[in-house]
C-alpha cells in the first residue's frame, strides 16, 4: 500500500521537478516510519520510477533518459531557492555585481538544503553546504565580501568604480555578530578577516577585528581593491 501512495505522489510531480525526501515525507507520507519511507524511495530509485541526485534529494526523470539531470536553470533555483536558502558565490557573483565583465559556465552555489561533506559537482554547478540564514542580507553581505577577497585578484578585468561601491555598501551595512556567526559557519584564512578590517577600518567603521588576528603578523591584501580604495 506505501509502495502504491509514493508512485501516485511521483506521477504527481512534473518532469525534472527536484524534491527534498525529508519534506515530502513531513507533508504526505507520516502515516509510515520514516525510515520504510526513505527504503521505499531507494528501491523506486533502482526501478526507474524516480531519480536520485544526492542523499536525500531526488527528481522525477525525463521519460525519454533516466541519466538525464535537471537543467542548470532548475538546478540553480532549487538550491538558492529565491536566496531564501542560498547563493551564488565566485565569479559569476562579481559579475552580477558589474565588478567584472566575465562570467563563467560554472556557478559555484552556497545552499544550507542539503548536507554534504564536499563539494558536490551537477549540471556545471558546484555546491558546498554552508550552514547559515541566507535570508539575512548582512550574513550575504558578509560571505560575498569574504569570497571577494579571496578571489578578486584572478581578474584583470575589473570595474573599480563599483568594486568601491560595493565595499562601501558592505561597512555601512556591517554587523560584528553576524560576521562571527558566518565564521563558525566557514573557515575562512586570517587574511581575509584582516582584509575585512582594513576596508573597515578606511570607511571608519568601528570593529573589534583585531582581537582575532596576529598583531605580529603581516597579512596580505587584494592589490585590486588597493587600486579601488586607491591606496
Amino acid at each position: 500500500m506505501y509502495t502504491r501512495d509514493i508512485k501516485q505522489w511521483i506521477l504527481s510531480l512534473k518532469e525534472e521537478e527536484i524534491v527534498l525526501a525529508k519534506d515530502a515525507y513531513q507533508k504526505y507520507f507520516t502515516q509510515m516510519k520514516e525510515a520504510t519511507f526513505y527504503q521505499l524511495l531507494a528501491r523506486l530509485n533502482s526501478e526507474k520510477y524516480i531519480a536520485k541526485i544526492a542523499k536525500g534529494l531526488y527528481y522525477k526523470p525525463f521519460k525519454d533518459d533516466f541519466e538525464r539531470l535537471p537543467s542548470q536553470d532548475k538546478l540553480l533555483n532549487f538550491f538558492t531557492n529565491k536566496n531564501k536558502n542560498g547563493m551564488i558565490v565566485g565569479a559569476n557573483m562579481l559579475k552580477m555585481h558589474d565588478i567584472i565583465s566575465d562570467s563563467t559556465e560554472t556557478f559555484d552555489i552556497y545552499t544550507n538544503l542539503i548536507e554534504i561533506k564536499t563539494t558536490r559537482y551537477m549540471s556545471n554547478l558546484a555546491i558546498k553546504y554552508v550552514n547559515v540564514d541566507f535570508k539575512n542580507n548582512q550574513i550575504t553581505n558578509l560571505i560575498e565580501t569574504l569570497e571577494l577577497i579571496e578571489i578578486i585578484d584572478n581578474f584583470k578585468n575589473v570595474n573599480y568604480e563599483n568594486l568601491y561601491n560595493f565595499l562601501k555598501q558592505f561597512a555601512e551595512s556591517y554587523n560584528e555578530d553576524n560576521l562571527y556567526k558566518v565564521l563558525v559557519a566557514k573557515s575562512y584564512k586570517k587574511r581575509n578577516v584582516a582584509s575585512l578590517k582594513r576596508i573597515l577600518d578606511y570607511f571608519h567603521v568601528e570593529n573589534n577585528l583585531a582581537r582575532v588576528l596576529n598583531t605580529a603578523s603581516k597579512y596580505n591584501f587584494p592589490e585590486n581593491i588597493k587600486k579601488a580604495l586607491s591606496l
